[in-house]
């Protein structure tokens, strides 16, 4: 029997087309079971997305894992037992990857120290500059504050008052710019110049 090369490509093109295919209906499933907080569903569907190396997926795995309200390690959630260990984990993968959410998350709890988190801050720091640089306003707060009181890294005013200016005047920052005008008193009038070049000249680098 004669093979066909061309038909052979062609069927191969179909199976590789109806695998995609069923890869992206298995993730927008996933997604729709966490929007609808069944996470034992979420978490079977997007692990694997995440284990592959999927950025949003390893932050929501985070996310159910380690939820908002920090719970202990063994209570239930909607099908996922709580494991603080597990959400720093893929928060951690999610952040190498570029995603913001993860890395304001884990720069947080780094500065921060909880649980099964070890506080780091010149490595949490980092973390939020990450997220800061991509145009997070909480992150720039974070490390506006950072720089103002020398967490993590030295004291810099000119880099404070530049991240503060940054986020002030975003909804339910407004301490922000208190703390921005507190810092300015003790700058000279070079400084604050400065820092207000720096903050016209800013960019987000969005991760890709």
């Amino acid at each position: 029997m004669k093979f066909d090369l061309r038909a052979g490509a062609f069927a191969l093109a179909i199976l590789t087309a109806a695998s995609g295919a069923a890869w992206a209906d298995a993730y927008k499933d996933g997604m729709t079971a966490f929007q609808g907080e069944d996470y034992g569903k979420a978490l079977s569907l997007l692990l694997p997305y995440a284990k592959d190396g999927n950025a949003e997926a390893a932050y929501l795995i985070g996310e159910m894992y380690g939820p908002r309200s920090w719970g202990q390690k063994g209570e239930n959630r909607n099908g996922v037992e709580l494991d603080n260990k597990q959400a720093i984990f893929w928060w951690g993968e999610a952040a190498k990857k570029g995603n913001v959410d993860a890395q304001l998350k884990l720069g947080w709890w780094l500065m921060k120290g909880q649980d099964v988190v070890k506080q780091d801050q010149a490595a949490g720091m980092n973390w939020l500059l990450m997220a800061a640089n991509q145009g997070e306003p909480q992150a720039q707060y974070e490390v506006g504050l950072a720089y103002w009181k020398g967490r993590g890294v030295k004291p810099d005013p000119i880099a404070a008052y530049m991240w503060l200016d940054m986020c002030a005047n975003e909804p339910g920052f407004d301490n922000a710019a208190n703390y921005r005008d507190q810092i300015a008193k003790g700058m000279s009038e070079d400084q604050v110049k400065q820092a207000k070049l720096m903050v016209q000249a800013f960019a987000p680098k969005i991760s890709k």
